[in-house]
């Protein structure tokens, strides 16, 4: 068959009548779409399927169809906007079709005839008011007529009172309406009529999308003497509103981009000062990659890797009732020595893991799933989750903590100055830092065990333990563990810093501090003498700092005595005493001085030393 027309969209729960369609195959994606495959016969009234309308936008996005005769194939349908559309070119709205005297006031000037209780009114209808009830209760409605003499007539509207419209063009429009209403009630299924210009007895073959729920995996991964068993069962819900009767049934997984186009809804596009059209839809990620597909291939029995997709078809026909659910296995591989006793590093677990390593060996896909693991001593070991698998992938699925080994992480860091450089007082130390973590791991009392150690890779850090082999974000380490005993695992990991450090702003104890780090006699030399300096720096500036608060002592009492003489002003034996203090202590300021100035000569002399030292 040649494809005469790929009519794009992408359905949710279609739901074509089988009376002309026979549905062969039906692929279901993680996506969340199914892809239904089938045969129609076409004739001189073509085909027709019948759709739910919220499944409508997808059906236009999705339809493919493939005609023997290459004849150019037309879907008609009833448009979205029906009612509305209908009510337009109407003189009344929809709610004036079930309320009367909503109708006649619609309706005023169109020519009728009222009969209530043997009487009769003719004429145009003026409309409707209120009027007292014939017990004299207020509440009824009459309506007013104008007959052909012109007289206005009054007729209460009640359940014995009969209308009848007698313009043939306005029971037509009343006739449309209900119409109208009529299919707007059924508006939760869409027939569509699909036909061609070549009207002979023919098989057509069809192909759409609808959305689906998700088809999920269950894996039974049996640990036995010979290997792991590891068992993907398929859980598949029928929701395509049809019954599977021996379709060929395929499972497709993997990252397919499936887009909701609305195409079925109207869309007003913005205007501003003209009309303009509305953009067209993008075509669907998931149609082009189908777009070569033939309709009416038949699928066959095997295992499909495309270039985002993976594809199991299943060898045997599959007959599901719609709404039912089926789970039956669809893929089975062995493994050997799978299972593994894990510890991830850095997560101060106290037990560590049992876990699965799956390899997937296929050149397709693993689809995710719950695992439930059986081994031969225990039955039900454990449920854990497993990821999709691309070919060749492995993953780590965990599924029991292991109680029976204790593990506890210690750390301990330690930094050495290998290398030391001065300049301009500036000092440059390279540090080799050291990170020690220590697991001690408890061993089990029934047996030996063996260990898979998932040590976390640190940035920045390298790793100097041995044995180890890289992965992806850690280093995997494999200990065995004898019977009952504590082992103890050191992984060492080293970095090299360097610290810029000026000396001249250092104290005595941060230049003891470093001392004590310097890789070389040298540099411990350099520091010893530095720190010498710097004592001395600093007894002379305490010296210096004495002499200064001695000196400004012997001056302020010599302004006091100086200042008492004046006030005095005799020549008494004390003030004599006075002036004589007054000198002496003229002396001792000067020597104070003198010995302030050899300090300070001293100190910078000092100054000078540490300079000329870190140079």
């Amino acid at each position: 068959m040649r494809p005469i027309a790929a009519l794009l969209l992408c359905t949710a729960l279609t739901q074509p009548a089988l009376a002309q369609t026979d549905l062969r195959a039906v692929t279901l994606s993680t996506a969340g779409v199914a892809m239904l495959e089938g045969e129609g016969q076409m004739g001189p009234d073509g085909l027709r399927l019948t759709l739910r309308h919220a499944d409508m936008n997808d059906f236009l996005k999705s339809l493919r169809l493939a005609d023997p005769t290459g004849a150019t194939p037309r879907l008609t349908m009833p448009g979205p906007g029906g009612l509305e559309d209908a009510f337009a070119t109407l003189p009344f709205p929809p709610e004036a079709v079930s309320d009367l005297t909503a109708l006649i006031d619609a309706m005023q000037g169109a020519p009728a005839r009222l009969t209530r209780r043997a009487t009769t009114l003719e004429g145009r209808l003026m409309g409707t008011g209120p009027t007292p009830c014939d017990d004299g209760r207020a509440g009824c409605v009459a309506v007013s007529v104008m007959d052909a003499d012109g007289q206005i007539l009054q007729m209460p509207l009640d359940d014995a009172t009969t209308l009848v419209l007698d313009d043939a063009d306005d029971r037509a429009a009343l006739d449309t309406a209900l119409n109208a209403i009529r299919a707007q009630g059924r508006a939760s299924r869409i027939e569509v009529q699909i036909d061609s210009a070549d009207t002979s007895p023919r098989t057509v073959g069809l192909g759409w999308l609808q959305p689906a729920p998700v088809w999920k995996t269950a894996w039974r991964a049996v640990d036995g003497p010979d290997g792991l068993t590891l068992t993907g069962w398929a859980v598949v819900e029928n929701t395509t509103g049809q019954d599977w009767d021996g379709v060929s049934l395929t499972l497709a997984t993997g990252a397919v981009r499936a887009l909701d186009a609305r195409l079925y809804d109207r869309v007003d596009a913005p205007r501003e000062k003209a009309p303009q059209f509305a953009p067209a839809m993008a075509e669907s990620a998931v149609m082009r990659g189908m777009a070569d597909m033939p309709v009416m291939e038949p699928a066959p029995v095997e295992m499909v890797e495309g270039t985002s997709f993976s594809a199991y078809t299943l060898s045997d026909p599959v007959t599901l009732a719609s709404g039912q659910m089926i789970s039956l296995p669809f893929l089975q591989e062995q493994a050997q020595n799978a299972r593994l006793t894990v510890y991830y590093g850095g997560s101060y677990a106290p037990h560590p893991m049992m876990a699965l390593e799956v390899e997937n060996p296929l050149p397709l896909r693993l689809p995710a799933g719950i695992v439930t693991v059986y081994d031969a001593t225990r039955g039900h070991a454990g449920d854990a989750m497993m990821p999709e698998l691309a070919p060749g992938d492995t993953a780590l699925v965990e599924f029991a903590e292991d109680t029976a080994l204790s593990i506890r992480e210690d750390l301990a860091e330690q930094s050495t100055v290998t290398e030391a450089t001065l300049s301009d007082g500036v000092l440059v130390a390279s540090e080799r830092v050291e990170l020690t973590t220590t697991y001690r791991i408890e061993g089990a009392e029934a047996g030996t065990r063996v260990l898979t150690l998932l040590h976390p890779l640190r940035p920045g850090w390298d790793m100097q333990t041995q044995g180890g082999a890289a992965e992806l974000d850690a280093t995997r380490f494999t200990i065995d563990l004898p019977q009952g005993e504590i082992t103890r695992f050191d992984v060492l990991e080293t970095r090299t810093t360097r610290t810029r450090l000026a000396l001249l702003d250092m104290d005595a104890d941060e230049l003891a501090y470093w001392q004590g780090r310097m890789p070389t006699d040298d540099t411990r030399a350099l520091f010893e003498r530095l720190r010498t300096l710097r004592a001395e720096q600093s007894r002379l500036q305490d010296q210096i700092a004495d002499l200064r608060d001695a000196e400004a002592q012997l001056i302020a009492d010599q302004d006091r005595l100086a200042g008492l003489i004046v006030q005095l002003g005799d020549e008494s034996s004390a003030t004599a005493e006075r002036r004589a203090r007054v000198d002496a202590i003229e002396g001792e300021i000067a020597a104070l001085r003198a010995e302030r100035i050899a300090r300070q000569a001293e100190l910078d002399a000092s100054d000078a030393a540490i300079a000329e030292l870190l140079r």
